[in-house]
């Protein structure tokens, strides 16, 4: 199940049923091509990702932590790249998918190329 469909089944419930909604999705596993959109530095030697959801949708995004040990190459990674995410959904608020992230296929081959 994408993002986008995650999102708008939890918006189409009532207000105060779409904290329960959304907990239902805890726990379910992922495997989604999304447009990496920022990084930053949190713990020495990892960094918390986000992803855009659709190539438009700012307010909605993806997010999760991996060691820049693992993946070095995330330094140079820039906004707008296609990132494979694999992992396990953690959270979902009105805003944010959080995942625990456990594997990225980064654009090596694209990057490559040029």
């Amino acid at each position: 199940m994408e993002p986008s469909v995650i999102f708008a089944e939890i918006e189409a419930q009532p207000p105060l049923m779409r904290q329960q909604a959304a907990r239902a999705y805890c726990g379910i596993e992922s495997d989604w091509l999304l447009t990496f959109a920022n990084a930053k530095e949190g713990r020495p030697g990892e960094a918390h990702l986000y992803f855009n959801v659709e190539p438009h949708a700012i307010m909605k995004m993806v997010s999760g932590t991996v060691s820049l040990r693992k993946y070095p190459q995330l330094r140079q990674l820039q906004v707008g790249a296609p990132v494979r995410v694999r992992g396990k959904i953690q959270k979902v608020d009105p805003f944010f998918i959080n995942l625990e992230i456990q594997d990225l296929v980064l654009p090596q081959a694209a990057e490559a190329a040029h």
